[in-house]
């Protein structure tokens, strides 16, 4: 079909389609090319069933006749040659219909108008069928006619000629019957309908849907430019005389009228789909216009209200920057808006209205579930969908995608889905960032506390799923404290950031490495295959932290305490699992640290004993149950009593003496060690005073001070002005420190040190050759005594390398002017070869154990100190 003919086949459609009244459109090849709903209703068809279809090919089969064929083809031929209408007066056709008893058939007749649709040659283009149904007619004549009349309608015998005057008769009575009922059709059609006729075109019938469009004034008998004459300014009139002048249908789309339905009234505005039909004469002149519409004023309006909604609509979607997307589900064809295109970085035209590019581009990884979501929310649930989608230039990019259904069949079917598509990469960016920083320690870019809770979390159920175990480390750095307080937090920081990566260079990418906080660490070790493996990483990892660390402001050396707990074997909850582990770091840490402790049951009372004698610690110093031993300290040389060193003693009245090895740590964890330490110098001072008074010279007494003392900034007693309150000189006193004060010490440190230097306090390095011990030290800082620890002077006698250690430790001493103190001397042959090695003083039970007050005082009654008048040589005075 050509263009001009798929134009009038659209414009006859719109007319036909309100027409109460069956109506076909026919090409000159009988095919079917418009056809009005209440054909469809006559017929029982649909109009997809109709339209494009040979007229024959979609008549059901027992309603096919070759007669009827033959008759149509005929009419057909006949008004394209005369480009005039023609009727045929009765088609039979046999219809088969289902009834609760079974299939009956039914024979009806039509009578049928054709009537041309000519274009501007005067050649016949369309032809416009209009049936009327005559069956109750032609069955009464029928019923009147003898058995063997024709077939055909109106002929009869000469042998029943009275019978078919009777039947003339009656059948027109059923004619004007039919005629009376179709006008009542005619009447009560929702589309108006005129008929003019005549040179001045005069109104001849008008039904009452154009009474209504023009207030009811008289229209029939007058001519149309004098009862309307409003529309003669509005060009009605000139498409009239045009279709009379030239025998051409006009057909016009909403168009606008202004209409005075009462004379001198207000006019009121129109919008009329309307269709021009000319009538022709017997001789073939136009005598007047067929005139057939609607009023779709309220159609019109509510389509520009939609349109203007709609562009309200699509302005505030392309204010938000989404792109739009409408899918037509039975065709799986899709319309991208500009903007969607222009968000992956596409032209208008790069990207075509199908389905599958969409689809192609979803990422890997999103297609499943982005299908998925998408035919759930077909189904009725809301689409809510965030997934990635591929750019132009190969990227990929986060979208949100929004949609509803907005059309259905009959059945309820989604037949249409409209959404909308933002671009939120920025935002799943800033989100991927807050989740980082949320989940990752800043620093190393391990896991952090939260993340290491969800992902052992995650492991728990894992395991008890697979029925698997697994192992948990919990990793914490010994003295990392010292290095923070003397080296400053950058270099903490800094050999932070290093732990976390050699812990990671132990295990295997499928195990955890996290940095719950501070000096922490802890490592999940999945797929287990027996404890030789958990073994292995837990040398590994201590190995790792052994080795020195470089630093900015030095090499700075640190060991590791881990503890292990196992799941299932020992805990079967995440933050069992944890405490577990907490509890085997605290027994490495006690059992001497740089080594690592399985878990077990007694260390859950262990850890309810140290929270316990935390607690009681606190009140231990204001309910007087803290109290100070004075142990002496020897020169091997005299063998008499040099000075003495206060050590720190605690009776509780329920749990006894706690050792000090137990409770000092606590107290430095809780600061305590700040107010306990300061009273144990005031407590050492007066005796100080009153033993010098009965020796006759100043007795030096050595005061423990912890590494945190140094550090605090709580306000704390000035030690030199209460030696002076006191009238004590400076060397009364010897502090004893910890290599870890010295490493790399703070300014507040040095300044101490030196504090105590000017005012004649001597300093004591404790425990030397256990740590990491450096010369530096004591070139750059001035130290009076060094101290050999216990652990070298207990297997001196047997063990050679202990041995060597001690007198290395002597010479050097002496060789820059040091004094050299041994701890722990239990037997005389430990004295004799410290003593051989020219050792200064000596500190153990061999001379007395540490004692009270008192018990010191008969000490130095019964053996005085250096210098003193009492018997000389004698070494057994043990208390």
């Amino acid at each position: 079909m050509n263009n001009v003919a798929r134009k009038t086949n659209m414009d006859a459609a719109a007319v036909l389609a309100a027409a109460p009244y069956p109506f076909l459109v026919l090409s000159t090849d009988l095919t079917v090319v418009e056809v009005n709903a209440a054909y469809l209703k006559t017929v029982g068809k649909t109009r997809e069933e109709m339209i494009g279809r040979d007229v024959f090919s979609v008549l059901p089969a027992d309603a096919k006749d070759v007669d009827n064929e033959r008759a149509l083809r005929a009419s057909v031929e006949r008004v394209i040659q005369t480009g005039k209408p023609d009727t045929i007066m009765a088609l039979r056709y046999c219809m088969s219909r289902q009834t609760p008893t079974g299939p009956v058939s039914d024979e009806r007749y039509w009578s049928l108008v054709y009537t041309p649709v000519l274009d501007d040659a005067g050649h016949t283009q369309l032809i416009i069928v209009n049936p009327i149904e005559v069956t109750e007619l032609y069955a009464h004549e029928k019923e009147a006619a003898p058995a063997d009349a024709h077939r055909d309608f109106g002929l009869l015998t000469e042998g029943n000629i009275l019978k078919r005057g009777q039947l003339l008769e009656e059948s027109h009575r059923r004619l004007a019957e039919e005629r009376a009922r179709l006008h009542r059709i005619f009447e009560q059609a929702p589309g108006f309908v005129y008929i003019v006729q005549g040179p001045d075109a005069v109104y001849e019938i008008v039904n009452e849907a154009g009474y209504q469009l023009v207030g009811h004034r008289e229209l029939v008998g007058r001519p149309a430019r004098e009862a309307m004459p409003e529309l003669e300014a509005q060009g009605y009139f000139v498409l009239l005389d045009q279709v009379m002048a030239t025998g051409k249908p006009f057909v016009g789309r909403e168009v606008h009228m202004e209409v005075q339905p009462v004379p001198g009234g207000p006019i009121t505005e129109h919008y009329i789909d309307f269709v021009f039909q000319p009538l022709f004469a017997a001789d073939g002149s136009v005598s007047g216009v067929f005139v057939q519409g609607n009023d779709v004023t309220e159609q019109k309006l509510a389509k520009e209200a939609l349109a203007i909604s709609n562009e309200r609509w699509k302005l505030a979607i392309e204010g938000t920057g989404d792109g739009v997307w409408d899918w037509n589900i039975q065709t799986n064809e899709v319309t991208y808006s500009k903007r969607w295109k222009e968000i992956l970085g596409y032209a208008e035209d790069d990207i075509a209205n199908r389905f599958d590019e969409w689809e192609q581009r979803l990422h890997p990884d999103d297609h499943d579930t982005a299908l998925a979501e998408l035919h759930a929310s077909i189904d009725g649930q809301p689409y809510y969908s965030e997934y990635r989608l591929r750019c132009k230039d190969g990227s990929y990019k986060w979208v949100l995608g929004r949609a509803e259904v907005v059309g259905r069949d009959p059945a309820g079917k989604p037949t249409r889905m409209t959404g909308t598509m933002s671009d939120i990469s920025q935002k799943k960016e800033a989100d991927e960032l807050i989740w980082y920083h949320a989940s990752f320690d800043s620093l190393t870019g391990l896991p952090n506390r939260r993340l290491f809770r969800d992902r052992l979390a995650q492991e728990v159920k894992k395991a008890h799923r697979t029925g698997t175990e697994f192992a948990l480390l919990f990793i914490d750095l010994d003295r990392f404290k010292d290095v923070n307080d003397f080296l400053g937090h950058d270099a903490g920081d800094l050999l932070l950031k290093q732990a976390g990566e050699r812990l990671l260079t132990c295990v295997r990418e499928s195990d955890t490495v996290t940095r719950p906080g501070g000096d922490e660490f802890t490592v999940i070790l999945t797929d287990l295959h027996g404890n030789a493996h958990v073994e292995n990483i837990a040398e590994k990892l201590i190995a790792s932290v052994a080795m020195p660390f470089r630093l900015k402001e030095g090499v700075a050396h640190i060991s590791a305490s881990i503890g292990i707990t196992m799941y299932p074997a020992d805990g079967a909850d995440p933050e069992e699992l944890i405490r577990n582990a907490d509890q085997a770091m605290y027994a490495a840490k006690a059992a001497g640290r740089n080594q690592f402790r399985y878990f077990t049951r007694f260390m859950q009372e262990e850890a309810h004993r140290r929270l316990h004698l935390r607690r009681e610690l606190r009140k231990a110093l204001r309910r007087g149950q803290l109290y100070v031993h004075f142990q002496p300290v020897v020169d091997l040389r005299s063998h008499r009593i040099a000075k003495a060193e206060a050590l720190l003693r605690w009776r509780h009245p329920k749990l006894g003496a706690v050792s000090p090895a137990e409770f000092i740590p606590l107290a430095e964890e809780s600061g305590l060690i700040n107010a306990i330490g300061d009273w144990v110098f005031m407590q050492a001072a007066p005796w100080s005073r009153r033993w010098g008074a009965q020796t006759g010279q100043p007795f030096q007494i050595s005061v423990n001070r912890s590494p945190v003392q140094f550090l605090s900034k709580q306000n704390s007693p000035d030690w030199l002005t209460y030696l002076d309150k006191l009238g004590l000189p400076g060397n009364s006193i010897s502090v004893e420190i910890t290599e870890s004060v010295l490493l790399n010490a703070t300014s507040l440190v040095a300044e101490t040190l030196l504090q105590y230097r000017d005012a004649g306090i001597q300093v004591a390095l404790d425990d030397f050759g256990t740590g990491y011990s450096s010369m530096a030290y004591l070139q750059r800082f001035d130290i009076d005594y060094l101290k050999i620890d216990q652990s070298f002077v207990r297997d001196i006698e047997t063990n050679a390398g202990s041995r060597a250690i001690a007198e290395s430790i002597i010479v050097m001493a002496h060789r820059l002017g040091l004094k050299v103190i041994a701890e722990g001397i239990e037997t005389a042959g430990q004295y004799a070869i410290l003593d051989a090695a020219g050792c200064d003083y000596g500190q153990g039970y061999l001379f007395s154990r540490p004692v009270p007050p008192d018990e010191f005082e008969q000490l130095l009654a019964s053996v005085p100190a250096q210098g003193g008048s009492g018997a000389a040589g004698r070494l057994h005075f043990r208390a």
